[in-house]
């Protein structure tokens, strides 16, 4: 409740605020090396497993589900909105929220560095998965 100072007067008693991470930009999403290295690399003939956020447990079962390498997961991206990508890959590959953040921004940053995953790129072949 309070203290009562001198005058008999309650007075509020002010708690130390906790040191806990409050806002959610803290969190560094496609950050780690294997997110950055596949920024840097052309997406055409890499593995799924290559994405950042998307190990070896993850990879197989999206390639179950017609995800057979980058590419494919790239059109993905084209045709959902964020929201419906991080329910896609989690629902698909049982992923975590945070694989599927980090997948979605390592996909983002890629496309957004090479420009080889809009649909306004020439000569690309419409998005029709492949059997694996």
């Amino acid at each position: 409740m309070g203290r009562s100072n001198k005058c008999g007067k309650q007075t509020k008693v002010s708690r130390p605020k906790s040191k806990k991470c409050s806002k959610r930009s803290d969190i560094k999403f496609g950050s780690s090396m294997k997110a950055k290295r596949f920024i840097k690399q052309k997406l055409e003939g890499q593995s799924i497993e290559c994405v950042g956020g998307i190990n070896g447990a993850l990879g197989p079962r999206l390639q179950e589900s017609g995800c057979c390498n980058a590419q494919d997961l790239a059109c993905k991206l084209r045709g959902f909105t964020k929201r419906n990508y991080l329910r896609y890959i989690m629902k698909e590959s049982h992923a975590n929220v945070r694989w599927a953040m980090d997948s979605y921004e390592s996909m983002k940053k890629h496309c957004k560095k090479h420009g080889d995953c809009g649909a306004e790129v020439k000569g690309r072949k419409p998005c029709i998965p492949l059997d694996c």
